[in-house]
């Protein structure tokens, strides 16, 4: 008898170990490494899903302890490659989180088993010698009816009636049970043909033709008499409804066959199939620099620094028919859901139906069948944000990383995965070749480069000749001291008249959504703010309400203060709401778009907006950072950065580079075509020194300031932060688990190798009903900092026994 070595589907770290259960007879074959079962765990033996590691021909357990795995899904087909389950052990120990978490984060969306509890009373049991407590609970049960979610149940009663509940079950005056359920997403095709061996057929079709009620019957027979076999879809055309149908199939005389399929999710029909370009003198280097790494044994991630404009994506494209010729697969990931149609059109122009894509607009059921496509070798292309990583590829030989310089690429729900550093670790394990491109690397990634870690190649030229746009810096202090009140600048608002003159179209770029950034009083300077956060709400016009874009908590903007009575509520800031109302002000004449998170909660919103846009059904686009990148539009030849300093003044040591970023990026909208381009970069600050850089388009200028004030601070490449947030419902006993924290920590530290922040109140020191503390290390040796972390949690666990929790972070994006 073999045995199955389970990780259990549940997040508790005390359980994140594996779990030795025996393989019924009945399942050998196919209980089989990676794939999912349902197992009983605990005292009451919980039918719980589970995930097999590995097998084994015996087992440490004793023979009496050893359980059956209950059943096995998937017909026994592994959700986990091998790879994906080595890479789900380097994510445990990388990201400080359970094997489960990283599992769940890796395997398919949707697909998990969910456990619901039922409430019944025990009819068979005469009620009675109960307390008033238990009384109230059987008199809520009786109301609810029959049957009652033990979830919605504990809601009704509040807190405390988990234990009355365990008591009326100990009396058997209550049942309690499980129910399993799981969503498979099958895509099924129905065909209906004629049993011309039923019996019943001559006989019905007579009193079909006969009675006018039984119309739909005689349709049905007459037109699979004529046509062999047809779909529903093609039966439902008719006009026929679905109950003709079930009383033929009742009677025997229609015969059913049904074949799963899997979910398109594009038409090959939208797009015209395209060749590869001839290459630019940078851009044949750069191919014969990647086709040499593809042959290399031990191959070097390679940084791709290109312009905007210089063709990166060709040089994707033209590596990754290499890589299919050698017989293998790759996975393309870009940082926003809004780069994806337009990376899609010129990917499935050049290689067809080869290509997928998968994101989180698409249905459970289209993502799905996306992953199984890959699984079943249908596919060699996948494209997409973070979740792309882990198709099943069987022979991944490339792994591209867009816009590597992302921070969306760092998850922000457990396990907080950087997808960067879980992609470079993807294409060691598989011996792929690793590509990050970016106009704008982040400082770490370039600096790797720079002393050779990482190959280093350079595209410094615009394809087609295009010109780089002339970029001018505004400065819009100025603007205030002669009077200027708009969000736009003067000569912005010139440009802006000449552009639509010209039929020429703009983009307004602003790193902030929504109407204003918050709402106070002017009176007693109270500031809105969301109680469950404890951050600002925004104000958002259109629907006028005021919104917490954290945990999307919405409230009524008050007509008075709710401390002061005060009618003088007023907005401060401005949003992308703001600005494209101000441009309709200005420009009343002109066709606008909006593009941020409001406008694009619908599938498919983010395509539509800018197709519309690309198009020409529109002037201007304002938007947030989600037009700042990789989009390419013709006929733009005007882009206002209109308020460059937002994201300069938020206090990170990543500002800086952030605000570079996102201005180049910005910038690189404009000019592509025969028109240089212009670009205004409304400021502040206009002499520091990423504005300086940005407005010259001078990366390497930036880094050579930013590696020396780094360097000087100890700030990464050359030394470590590592985060400790410790959070909890009750504030006391979360700023005493703090407290305790950094006693332990500064105990530890005798010989001053980190230096040690905090216990202070997190940025956000209330989120979602819970508040959070947080204690950050500085050190230069990664290892090392990480052992004495989490030894120091470790121990404050042991002498704290509240409920606090503790979530570890090596190099945050954000350490104030």
């Amino acid at each position: 008898m073999k045995f199955a070595r389970v990780i259990i589907g549940m997040n508790s770290p005390e359980i994140d170990r594996v779990f030795d259960y025996r393989i019924p007879e009945r399942y050998e074959g196919i209980a089989l490494q990676g794939v999912r079962v349902i197992v009983p765990f605990g005292r009451k033996n919980t039918k719980t899903e589970g995930y097999i590691l590995s097998l084994s021909e015996d087992s440490e357990v004793l023979p009496e302890k050893l359980k059956d795995i209950t059943e096995v899904l998937d017909g026994g087909k592994p959700i986990f490659t091998p790879t994906m389950l080595k890479l789900a052990e380097w994510m445990k120990e990388k990201y400080f989180c359970t094997m489960n978490q990283c599992l769940q984060a890796i395997m398919p969306t949707g697909i998990r088993t969910k456990s619901i509890w039922y409430v019944s009373i025990n009819k068979a049991n005469e009620l009675q010698g109960y307390n008033q407590a238990e009384r109230i609970v059987l008199d809520t049960l009786q109301e609810m009816g029959a049957e009652v979610e033990l979830k919605e149940l504990e809601k009704v009663l509040g807190q405390g009636a988990k234990n009355v509940l365990q008591e009326l079950q100990r009396k058997n005056m209550i049942h309690l049970k499980q129910r399993l359920l799981r969503s498979d997403y099958k895509k099924e095709k129905r065909y209906y043909s004629i049993d011309s061996a039923s019996p019943l057929l001559e006989n019905t079709r007579k009193k079909a033709q006969q009675d006018k009620r039984l119309l739909g019957q005689q349709k049905i027979i007459e037109l699979l008499m004529e046509k062999g076999e047809c779909t529903l879809e093609e039966i439902k055309s008719y006009g026929i409804s679905d109950s003709p149908i079930k009383t033929l199939l009742c009677k025997g005389i229609l015969l059913e066959r049904r074949e799963e399929g899997k979910r398109e999710v594009f038409s090959l029909e939208n797009y015209e199939k395209t060749q590869p370009f001839h290459p630019t003198t940078e851009q044949a280097k750069a191919l014969e620099a990647i086709e040499a790494q593809l042959l290399e044994p031990k191959k070097r991630p390679i940084l791709l620094h290109g312009i905007t404009g210089s063709g990166k994506t060709e040089i994707y494209m033209q590596s990754i028919a290499k890589t299919l010729a050698l017989g293998k697969q790759a996975v393309v990931l870009v940082p926003e859901i809004s780069l994806t149609p337009q990376i899609m059109e010129r990917f499935i122009s050049r290689f067809g139906k080869v290509v997928s894509i998968t994101h989180s607009r698409l249905s459970a059921g289209e993502r799905l069948d996306q992953w199984k496509k890959a699984r079943d070798g249908e596919i060699s292309v996948m494209i997409g944000p973070r979740s792309a990583l882990f198709m099943p590829f069987s022979n991944l030989g490339m792994v591209i990383v867009d816009e590597v310089h992302e921070n969306s690429y760092i998850s922000d729900i457990t396990p907080k995965y950087d997808a960067r550093e879980v992609a470079k670790q993807l294409a060691k394990e598989t011996g792929s070749v690793f590509i990050m491109g970016s106009a704008t690397p982040d400082i770490v990634t370039y600096h790797r480069a720079v002393k050779g870690e990482y190959l280093l190649l350079e595209l410094k030229e615009r394809t087609g000749g295009g010109c780089l746009p002339k970029m001018h810096i505004v400065d819009m202090c100025r603007e205030l001291e002669d009077g200027n009140r708009s969000p736009f600048s003067r000569v912005l608002q010139e440009e802006m008249g000449k552009n639509l003159k010209k039929g020429q179209q703009t983009m307004l770029f602003l790193n902030r959504r929504g109407y204003a950034t918050f709402v106070s009083c002017r009176s007693c300077g109270h500031v809105m703010r969301c109680p469950e956060c404890n951050i600002s709400y925004t104000y958002h016009g259109k629907e006028g309400d005021l919104i917490c874009h954290y945990c999307g908590k919405t409230e009524k903007t008050p007509k008075v203060c709710p401390v002061c009575n005060s009618k003088y509520i007023r907005y401060f800031g401005a949003g992308t709401q703001k600005i494209e109302e101000e441009a309709k002000r200005l420009f009343p004449e002109a066709r606008i778009l909006r593009m941020d998170l409001d406008t694009t909660l619908k599938k498919d919103s983010h395509s539509k907006i800018l197709q519309s846009f690309r198009d020409g059904e529109a002037d201007i686009l304002v938007g947030t950072q989600m037009i700042a990148k990789g989009h390419d539009f013709p006929n733009v030849t005007l882009v206002g950065v209109v308020a460059a300093d937002s994201s300069l003044n938020t206090g990170n040591f990543y500002a800086p580079e952030n605000t570079f970023q996102l201005i180049t990026q910005a910038g690189g909208r404009a000019g592509r075509a025969d028109d240089t381009g212009r670009v205004y970069i409304q400021t502040y600050q206009p002499k520091h020194y990423c504005i300086t850089n940005a407005a010259k388009q001078d990366y390497e200028g930036f880094y050579k300031e930013e590696i020396l004030l780094r360097e000087m601070m100890g700030y990464p490449p050359f030394g470590i932060f590592f985060s400790i947030v410790i959070s909890g419902q009750n504030e006391k006993e979360t700023m005493d688990g703090a407290e305790s924290l950094g006693r332990i920590l500064e105990a530890e530290n005798e010989l001053g190798n980190f230096f040690i922040m905090g216990p202070v109140p997190a940025t956000l020191s209330k989120f979602r009903g819970e508040f959070r503390q947080r204690v950050l290390i500085q050190g230069t040796n990664e290892a090392e900092l990480i052992l004495f972390a989490r030894k120091g949690v470790e121990n404050c666990k042991k002498i704290n026994k509240k409920e606090i929790r503790f979530n570890l972070t090596l190099n945050p994006m954000n350490i104030v």
